[in-house]
């Protein structure tokens, strides 16, 4: 994988290096590492994997452990196939609520079930109407309950997986498969590999061009899923004496934005800040302009101008406005990626503030 850093010269051209975020953590003297998927897990998430049932539980890392916003904290976690591991601010370890966020990338968010009832034989939980009852009730409880699972938030459907229909129940963590084939051995009930189905587009809306496509395969595990499917339109920049700014045309989910892209040239990185355009065509925009200097105008301005801190930040533009076509995708986490087609370039604007180019050309296929 490659990456830029975005400098003045974004816009231009950038020299691709592989992002430090997706690299595995450097090697350490606790880490146990699996050449299957090619990541190591180590510290307070390893000892939870080996305590609470490692392999067949979790699955393999397929992810480096790294910082991530997690139902809006920044936590470190690490991804496995079947889950992902949360180290909480008091030092805790505990499993991300996937069940939940699977059926909410699938369309189908779970609800309360007002008439639902204790069941003989059966596991009821008042806090979301449902019950467990049989194999799930025995799995549910022989193996942490709760705290391992949470509170169950559908009852037992069927579900098409791996072209197979299965018995499944979704609870806050995780998903339990029923498999009728391997009934009587300790694997008849398993969980469902949904670290792995959310680490992958999968089930994340479709990008809106093929070439965003890739990048958000390739960027996925950092940026998680796409918010909307994103859209093609028009796209806007402006080159500033220390970044750049641009707009983009609205999503089904967000409205038209600018976004203005900072070059730190002290910690060599770019971080962005978001703005909503509410600039109105033939409104007055702009203020006193040194001679030599250029003013900017429309969205841009109605922003540069309204803030000083961003003035102070980016500088004077350096050249006009300047259009062109490309495309705007949000993601649920907060990030963004824009693309631009003359001359191409993918803007990823990472979850954590901080932004890179890449050329379409070094994604991989």
């Amino acid at each position: 994988m490659y990456r830029c850093m975005l400098t003045i010269l974004l816009v231009i051209t950038c020299v691709a290096v592989m992002p430090a975020h997706i690299r595995p953590v450097a090697a350490q003297s606790d880490q146990r590492c699996f050449a299957e998927t090619g990541f190591c897990i180590s510290g307070p998430i390893r000892a939870y994997w080996e305590r609470n049932g490692g392999l067949p539980v979790f699955g393999f890392p397929i992810a480096a452990q790294r910082e991530e916003l997690a139902e809006g904290r920044r936590i470190q976690v690490q991804w496995f196939e079947r889950d992902r591991l949360e180290i909480q601010a008091d030092g805790l370890v505990t499993a991300g609520r996937l069940g939940a966020r699977y059926l909410e990338l699938t369309g189908r968010p779970w609800f309360f079930d007002e008439g639902g009832a204790a069941a003989p034989g059966c596991h009821f939980t008042p806090q979301t109407g449902y019950n467990v009852c049989g194999a799930f009730r025995a799995y549910w409880e022989r193996n942490g309950g709760l705290e391992r699972f949470g509170y169950p938030i559908t009852g037992v459907i069927e579900e098409r997986l791996e072209g197979r229909t299965y018995r499944v129940q979704y609870f806050e963590r995780r998903r339990m498969e029923e498999h009728p084939e391997l009934a009587g051995t300790p694997y008849a009930v398993q969980l469902g590999l949904l670290g792995s189905a959310i680490a992958t587009a999968s089930v994340c809306p479709p990008a809106p061009t093929a070439t965003l496509q890739r990048a958000v395969r390739q960027y996925l595990a950092a940026m998680n899923c796409p918010l909307d499917q994103g859209r093609v339109g028009a796209i806007a920049w402006q080159r500033y004496e220390r970044g750049v700014m641009y707009w983009v045309t609205g999503t089904s989910s967000t409205p038209p934005m600018v976004f203005a892209l900072i070059n730190n040239d002290r910690a060599q990185r770019t971080t962005w800040l978001a703005f909503t355009d509410t600039y109105r065509e033939g409104e007055p925009v702009g203020g006193q302009v040194p001679p030599g200097r250029i003013g900017p105008q429309r969205g841009f301005g109605t922003i540069w101008w309204g803030s000083p801190e961003l003035q102070q930040a980016l500088g004077w533009p350096i050249e006009p406005e300047q259009a062109g076509s490309g495309a705007a995708l949000p993601f649920v986490i907060g990030g963004w990626m824009l693309e631009r087609n003359q001359p191409g370039l993918i803007i990823v604007l990472q979850p954590d503030g901080t932004a890179f180019g890449v050329r379409p050309d070094v994604l991989l296929q």
